[in-house]
């Protein structure tokens, strides 16, 4: 996922990234980080999961622009029924799944190497998830589309929610069917979680 700050990053060790509660947590994943791969700082995490609760117990997730898989990882280890990650790097992808069979062969996990817009737009599956998390690259302007393409889909569940990670300088509008709960901003990034405000069919 990508989210960090300078000053945030010369906190950690570069490439480094620890899981920071549930059963895996302290567990280190490792990568070669580049301009395109900024992942979620323990700090930013933190925030998050004081904001869902610490516990994901028989949750379903998605992870899109997933990245490193930080989040998605992070959610397994703190109880998440099912993860599906999405993540157009090949490369990318291939290390998440290697992670996931270090520490996990039984969870529910799906890989989808794509576009995440265009994997929203041609969702054809049953599954609601219960969260769903959105890091897109900056500057994009995709976080809008994004928004409208889940709900037009009915990816969420009753009382779903999505957290968003984006440039503090966006002014980001959610949609009428989403209903603020908590949105914060450490350094240039903002961090949003949303949740649905009408029963999905």
């Amino acid at each position: 996922m990508s989210c960090i700050i300078i000053n945030e990053m010369k906190k950690e060790k570069k490439g480094e990234i620890r899981i920071t509660g549930g059963k895996w947590k302290g567990k280190k994943i490792f990568f070669d980080l580049s301009n395109d791969l900024r992942p979620t700082p323990d700090r930013a995490k933190e925030t998050l999961f004081n904001w869902l609760g610490q516990n994901l117990s028989e949750m379903k997730c998605l992870d899109l622009f997933s990245g490193t898989g930080a989040l998605g990882l992070e959610a397994f280890s703190r109880g998440a029924k099912k993860v599906t990650f999405v993540e157009k790097n090949k490369n990318y992808l291939q290390k998440i799944k290697n992670v996931y069979l270090e520490v996990s062969v039984k969870g529910n996990c799906d890989f989808f190497c794509a576009e995440c817009l265009n994997w929203v737009k041609n969702y054809k599956s049953k599954t609601k998830y219960d969260l769903i998390f959105i890091d897109p690259p900056f500057n994009k302007n995709l976080i809008h589309d994004l928004l409208n393409g889940i709900l037009e889909k009915e990816l969420l569940s009753k009382n779903g929610r999505i957290y968003i990670e984006f440039e503090k300088k966006l002014d980001l509008k959610i949609p009428e069917s989403l209903k603020l709960k908590k949105k914060k901003s450490l350094g240039r990034k903002s961090y949003l979680l949303a949740e649905i405000t009408y029963p999905s069919s």
